[in-house]
């Protein structure tokens, strides 16, 4: 609902208040339907001493409910700042209750009450900090407004499923079929590389989604904004993947030591997905942003149908092998993509490869030079490896690709950075800081 709340252009009391109705609607009846099956959800689990904490934990779907259209608002009036404080303030809270009850020996019920304070919080400063609440009035039902809320809000929500499914996948058959110990390299590897950029890209796209769905129907000024986003996205994810890659030998061996070094191959593997992945995610604010969430959904449904198709030939490789298959479907799918954007944004399919081109070039210039210095320092044998050689490689590869970066992107290496100074003053435009007037060269 909150996708929905952001795209409509209808006035905005009236999209509040009926958004407020259906999502407390639906938490109120989902949480009796908890609380009434409690016993034999618990008993499906396999632990019938559950459903007491189910029935608490229900408590959060009312609570969630009443939050979704004042953070939706927060979004799309570009108050982010406001969000983020809260986010953080949250998080916060939630880690003092549980580990404090933690230690006082809660057990389990130490995460059940941290959750349920970290929602009642973020319910409470949500409402608090949204300036505008007059709309929180009975007012006369629209029978079309509801439905177009509705019907839009389900198509974002099967997006949400099979993305959900699809990450869900590779865990379940590496679990299943090669046991827990590779479960463990596996997902460590997974922490290190794809969740870590998880969270990068959906901070992007609740960012950018507000900032795109004021300009939907100006295309040529959506195009442009669309690009600068993707490109501004590869300038960070880069690095980050490529480093991984080429430092993943030394960083395991340093960081975690050598009993995990059968997690090196799924690493550098699912460092390409951290790569790949937000570059193609990038298109998720865009397609809601312009009325096609369902396009998301059919991504979402491509990457699904070659990880199960390509999984049982690679299972044979292991669990590198299931981390094949996972970049595999996620680089047809970001190809499946740019032919969305296409039928989206004529001729912007096209224009996103070179967008990324630049930072592509600067980190495959970074990686030589890493792997350059850590032959030197490290050796061929890896006798030399040491926190410090690492250091020395990551902060060679970061001065490497900056450099270059600034070199082949200087302008948008530079209103990146005016961008980033506005923001404390003002929220950002989509297209950056000279936003209708000119656009930089690139």
């Amino acid at each position: 609902m909150i996708a929905a709340v952001i795209h409509s252009h209808e006035e905005r009391s009236r999209v509040a208040y009926h958004a407020l109705v259906m999502s407390g609607l639906a938490g109120i009846v989902t949480l009796l339907v908890v609380l009434i099956f409690a016993e034999p959800l618990a008993d499906l689990l396999g632990d019938p001493s559950l459903a007491p904490i189910l029935r608490w934990m229900a408590v959060l779907l009312p609570m969630t409910a009443f939050t979704i259209v004042p953070e939706a608002l927060l979004q799309k009036e570009l108050l982010f700042g406001r969000v983020s404080a809260v986010v953080i303030g949250t998080e916060v809270f939630y880690m003092a209750i549980a580990i404090g009850m933690a230690l006082s020996g809660f057990g389990v019920w130490s995460l059940v009450y941290g959750s349920l304070g970290k929602a009642t919080l973020t319910m409470v400063l949500m409402w608090i900090l949204l300036p505008g609440k007059g709309w929180v009035a009975v007012q006369s039902w629209d029978k079309r407004l509801g439905s177009n809320l509705l019907r839009y809000g389900i198509r974002t929500t099967g997006s949400g499923i099979v993305t959900f499914v699809y990450q869900m996948v590779d865990n379940f058959v590496v679990g299943n079929k090669l046991g827990p110990t590779a479960l463990g390299f596996y997902g460590k590897a997974m922490d290190f590389t794809s969740r870590t950029v998880d969270g990068f890209s959906n901070v992007i796209g609740v960012v950018l989604f507000p900032s795109f769905a004021t300009i939907k129907t100006e295309k040529e000024r959506l195009s442009r904004a669309y690009l600068k986003s993707l490109r501004v996205t590869s300038f960070v994810t880069v690095p980050l993947a490529l480093g991984i890659l080429v430092t993943a030998d030394a960083m395991v061996n340093v960081l975690l030591g050598e009993k995990w070094t059968p997690m090196i191959p799924a690493l550098q593997i699912l460092s390409l997905v951290s790569l790949v992945k937000p570059l193609s995610a990038s298109t998720s604010a865009l397609f809601f942003a312009a009325g096609r969430p369902e396009y998301n959904m059919r991504a979402g449904l491509v990457v699904l149908a070659v990880m199960l198709a390509l999984i049982p030939f690679l299972l044979a490789w292991s669990f590198p092998g299931i981390a094949g298959a996972v970049l595999a479907a996620h680089i047809i799918g970001f190809a499946f993509n740019i032919y969305q954007v296409h039928r989206v944004l004529p001729g912007t399919g096209v224009r996103m490869i070179p967008a990324i081109a630049p930072a592509l070039l600067a980190g495959a210039a970074m990686s030589a030079a890493v792997v350059g210095i850590g032959m030197v320092l490290v050796g061929q044998d890896g006798s030399g490896e040491s926190i410090v050689t690492l250091g020395v490689m990551v902060t060679v590869g970061a001065a490497v690709y900056a450099a270059a970066l600034y070199t082949l992107q200087k302008n948008a290496v530079l209103e990146v950075i005016e961008l980033l100074k506005r923001r404390s003053v003002s929220p950002a435009s989509p297209e950056g800081p000279e936003s209708g007037t000119r656009q930089g060269k690139a």
